[in-house]
This record gives C-alpha cells, sequence and structure tokens, in this order.
C-alpha cells in the first residue's frame, strides 16, 4: 500500500493525471463548440428555408401579375396586326370603303407595354441570389428579370414605342378621321389614301413590329409558365 502510494505521489504519475484531466476537459469543450455551432447552422439554414419559400411564394404571385399583363399585350398586338393588315389590303386592292373597315382604321395605331412585377426579385437581390439553392431555378429567375424583361422594355419603348409616336401617330393625324380611338375611324382622303406610299409603307412596317412584339410576348409567357412551374415543383418538396 505505502508503494502504491509512493508510486502516485511520483511526479510523472501527477503530470499524467493532470495532462489527461486537461485533455478530457478541452475535448469536452471542443465538443460543446461543435455541437453549438451545427445547432447554429442548422437554425440558419431553417430560417434561409423559410425565407427562401416566402420569396418564392411572392415571385410566384408577381409572376400571375405579369402571365396577365403578358397576355393582354398578346391579344392587343393581334388586333393591331389585324387592322393593319385589313387597312393595307383595303388600300393596295382599291377596294371602297365600307363600316366594316371603321374599326380597323381606328386600331392601326397602338403600342403595349408589359408592366414586370419585380417586388419579389428586388427583394432576392438585397438578400442574395445564393438565396435559392437549386441552380437550375436560380438561373431561370435572373434570366428573366435581368436580361429577358429589360430586353422587352427596350424593344417596348426605343422601337416600336417610337415607331407609333414619331410616325404612326402624326400620319394617322393627317389622313385619318379617328372618331372614337380603338374603337371607329375612316380615311380623310379614300382615294388619294390608296395613292400614298408613304402611308401605306408604315402600315407594312408596323405590321412587321407587330409580328416582333407577338413573338417576343409568346416567348416571354413560356418563360413565365416553365419558371412557374419549377417553383411550384420546388415549393412541393418543402410540404
Amino acid at each position: 500500500m505505502f508503494k502504491l502510494l509512493r508510486n502516485n505521489l511520483r511526479p510523472e504519475h501527477r503530470l499524467f493525471r493532470v495532462l489527461t484531466s486537461t485533455v478530457g476537459e478541452i475535448t469536452m469543450v471542443m465538443v460543446g463548440v461543435l455541437l453549438a455551432l451545427w445547432v447554429q447552422n442548422w437554425n440558419d439554414d431553417r430560417k434561409d428555408v423559410i425565407k427562401e419559400g416566402k420569396l418564392l411564394r411572392e415571385m410566384r404571385h408577381n409572376l400571375d401579375a405579369d402571365l396577365n399583363d403578358c397576355r393582354d399585350n398578346i391579344v392587343a398586338n393581334q388586333r393591331y396586326l389585324h387592322a393593319n393588315t385589313a387597312v393595307l389590303k383595303q388600300l393596295t386592292e382599291r377596294t371602297p370603303f365600307n363600316d366594316t373597315l371603321r374599326v380597323h382604321y381606328a386600331n392601326i395605331f397602338g403600342n403595349t407595354t408589359l408592366v414586370a412585377n419585380t417586388s419579389a426579385y428586388d427583394n432576392l437581390k438585397s438578400i442574395g441570389f445564393n438565396l435559392i439553392r437549386n441552380d437550375s431555378l436560380r438561373g431561370l429567375i435572373t434570366k428573366l428579370y435581368s436580361e429577358r424583361y429589360p430586353y422587352i422594355h427596350n424593344v417596348e419603348f426605343e422601337a416600336d414605342g417610337k415607331m407609333q409616336w414619331e410616325q404612326m401617330l402624326p400620319a394617322i393625324h393627317s389622313r385619318v378621321a379617328v372618331d372614337t380611338m380603338w374603337v371607329s375611324g375612316h380615311p380623310l382622303d379614300e382615294l388619294a389614301l390608296m395613292d400614298d406610299d408613304t402611308f401605306k409603307g408604315l402600315l407594312r412596317t408596323n405590321i412587321f413590329l407587330r409580328d416582333i412584339m407577338l413573338g417576343i410576348y409568346s416567348g416571354v409567357e413560356k418563360r413565365i409558365l416553365v419558371l412557374q412551374q419549377m417553383i411550384d415543383r420546388e415549393l412541393a418538396t418543402r410540404e
């Protein structure tokens, strides 16, 4: 017994017990820190998932409004296209004016604008695009909002808008009597208008633009639908 007590009192034995106790304490502290970090990361991830879901639902709602606006613009451009085509046909073939042409003469002028709802996208930009974890979904979002919408806006104002307000409208004012805008109109001088190559050239240009705008709006309509479907699938995985 005295031998055992003497051995325990040796310096190397005391140092071993101290080191063992210290290592144990350090290990417990490290485990506690790592556990706390894991819990913190789990909480942060959970908050991000909730935040992402809320933002995607808001964006889904924004896209509903954009889709309705886009489809309204498609209908309007189809009407303008039909009107310009009908009036050009009448003038080119030199057929007499009749009451069925009144609505067409009233619709040869007009342009459309897609009013994009970007509240969710603006919020995403302020938070950071990495909030959207699905790479494909994040790519579709950025392409629509940062590429396609600005392109449409540019065509609407720089090409179509200028054509309508700077060329079509002055030509119509001097050649067509619009009784009610987009409802009823008629040529001021039918025979002179039939011989007016400049006016008929404007109608051809307008028909070309209407085809372009219809293609653009139809394309963005498809993009919106695809993005909505992907958002729906992403949200479904959380339910």
